[in-house]
């Protein structure tokens, strides 16, 4: 799995990162910012979002490297809890925008595609998008992210055992969710379906 070096060469790395080293800046993005980039993409709709989250969970977490605590947790964990919770902040600013313009909106808005299939990565952000929030954290997390229950639970901020049943219910809708249509209703940017 991408994203592993030894205790020591992390501790070496996050003081580099500290200190503002450009080269453990650069280490601390090539080994641990695909998965919160992954992670980021999961939960938002558009990859600008996701592209912003990343950045401002890197600024946040830079800020904060004082309360890393190795015994808690990988960096990693830490950098995709932290991207999760920036994650969370701009959803909920998003779903309140989106509130505001509905009430401006008299009638909701459709658009067909013309294409008659869409592309597999798509169809499964879709899919993915149509779970409920704390379900997909968890999906993406241990399927996609393959981290531990216990990992993606520090993540989280839940148990380990919330996971576990959050997991199997996002399989179960995952498994039992009919094709999902061509007509995609014009939602408000991240207005949740």
């Amino acid at each position: 799995m991408a994203g592993i070096i030894d205790a020591h060469d992390e501790e070496r790395l996050l003081l580099g990162w500290r200190r503002g080293d450009p080269e453990s800046v650069r280490r601390v993005i090539a080994l641990w910012g695909p998965a919160m980039l992954r992670v980021a993409l999961a939960l938002c709709r558009r990859l600008e979002d996701a592209e912003d989250i990343v950045q401002d969970a890197l600024l946040l977490a830079h800020r904060s490297l004082d309360e890393f605590d190795s015994r808690r947790g990988t960096p990693r964990t830490w950098l995709v809890g932290v991207t999760v919770n920036r994650a969370r902040q701009v959803l909920r600013g998003q779903r309140r925008y989106a509130g505001l313009l509905g009430r401006f909106l008299q009638e909701p808005y459709e658009t067909t595609s013309s294409m008659p299939f869409r592309s597999d990565l798509a169809f499964a952000r879709e899919c993915l998008g149509a779970l409920p929030a704390r379900e997909r954290e968890a999906f993406v997390l241990v399927e996609m992210e393959e981290m531990s229950s216990e990992e993606a639970a520090q993540v989280m901020d839940v148990t380990a055992s919330t996971v576990r049943v959050l997991l199997a219910r996002a399989r179960k809708h995952l498994r039992r969710s009919p094709p999902l249509s061509t007509a995609l209703p014009l939602s408000v940017e991240g207005k949740s379906r």
